[in-house]
């Protein structure tokens, strides 16, 4: 998102806008931040950048709400979320060239919603509650529509990366020289 100056009709006042898929931020995968001599010997952190510098880091991406992580019948599908977003994640990656910020939270929002479909229907077969299992539906379809949704925004963040990169080395030397790249 981003503040613009408005024009048209709102010219003169700002407006926030979502940033179109040519101008989003890319998210390089695995950035690392270094804690060199940040802990002690007891494994308390020393310093504040050294605390600044950890709470940087990615979290674990096992945080589970409290009601969850205290029903040990939900591990076995927070498990599978996890492989499929790791999963998911590197597939869309590979065939789109990288996968932004906001294809990460789509993809994230669904495994979770994914996971919390198939816990619903477990729980809704042990009880045997007809409520439960539309619960269930609700979620797996809404897990569908945010993994859909995030294929889309990466292919077309995906082409906008290809267009602002040369096709080829010979490509780019042409555009330097002048000519067009031949078939």
């Amino acid at each position: 998102m981003t503040l613009r100056r408005g024009h048209g009709d709102g010219a003169g006042s700002p407006r926030v806008e979502v940033l179109p898929p040519d101008e989003q931020p890319f998210a390089p995968a695995g950035v690392a931040v270094p804690l060199e001599g940040g802990r002690d010997r007891s494994g308390r952190i020393r310093t504040a950048a050294a605390a600044r510098a950890m709470a940087q880091l990615p979290r674990r991406g096992a945080f589970l709400p409290r009601k969850l992580k205290c029903d040990p019948r939900f591990e076995p599908h927070n498990r599978r979320r996890l492989d499929w977003l790791r999963a998911r994640r590197t597939e869309l990656a590979a065939s789109t060239g990288g996968v932004s910020h906001g294809v990460g939270a789509m993809l994230a929002a669904a495994a979770w919603q994914h996971a919390a479909g198939e816990f619903a229907a477990e729980l809704a077969a042990e009880a045997g509650d007809v409520e439960l299992f539309k619960v269930a539906a609700t979620l797996s379809s809404t897990a569908r529509q945010h993994d859909l949704a995030a294929w889309e925004l990466a292919c077309r963040e995906g082409q906008v990366r290809q267009a602002a990169q040369p096709a080829s080395a010979h490509g780019a030397l042409a555009a330097v020289l002048g000519g067009g790249e031949r078939a």
